[in-house]
């Protein structure tokens, strides 16, 4: 198999683990049931992964490694600290809304993962924690936040953009785009002075 059409494969058995793991959860998701959505044998699924917590854990671990790659240039832009705010507002309503499968993965099954996994996940985790409240703390020294601390804005940002998995129809009436703008418009308008 040449190289361009090994990575279409990959990406396909992503996309479709995720959409069992996701649909179904991981736990109730079989690799019989894996491998006859990708109409391959079930052991030919140890040709790509070791197990099925590998899978989970592939899965989310590039979502994650794309979503800090994206967040650390936002962090790192040379704009002021509201540009910065409304950027990463905007990046991840984006993301969460654009790939909703593996992005329920990243909220939902965590503890689904073994601790090895687990702690690797959970440390990148933190990083976004840090870079996003290094954008509150920067809001708050420039004094355009309100008397909100950096860690609890940090953590309110978060309840909004990962609910949208619950609720948001990339096929409804409201766009990606409308919905980034929206929550920028939210969240700038209720923690800004």
């Amino acid at each position: 198999m040449n190289q361009g059409k090994s990575k279409q494969k990959i990406e396909q058995i992503h996309r479709t683990i995720a959409h069992l793991f996701a649909r179904k959860g991981f736990h109730a998701t079989s690799m019989r049931a894996i491998a006859q959505a990708l109409e391959m044998q079930p052991a030919s699924l140890y040709y790509y992964f070791k197990s099925k917590e590998e899978m989970l854990f592939v899965l989310m671990n590039e979502s994650m490694d794309e979503a800090l790659e994206k967040l650390k240039a936002v962090c790192e832009a040379d704009c002021s600290s509201e540009q910065k705010l409304k950027d990463m507002l905007g990046f991840y309503a984006r993301f969460f809304a654009g790939d909703q499968e593996r992005e329920i993965l990243l909220v939902n099954e965590i503890d689904s993962l073994g601790d090895e996994y687990r702690k690797i996940l959970i440390e990148k985790q933190r990083r976004y924690v840090h870079l996003i409240r290094s954008i509150f703390e920067e809001l708050a020294k420039t004094d355009l936040l309100k008397e909100i601390d950096p860690t609890v804005a940090t953590f309110a940002f978060f309840g909004m953009v990962h609910y949208t998995i619950r609720w948001y129809n990339e096929e409804g009436s409201v766009d990606v785009t409308t919905l980034s703008d929206n929550f920028v418009e939210i969240f700038t308008r209720g923690i800004l002075k």
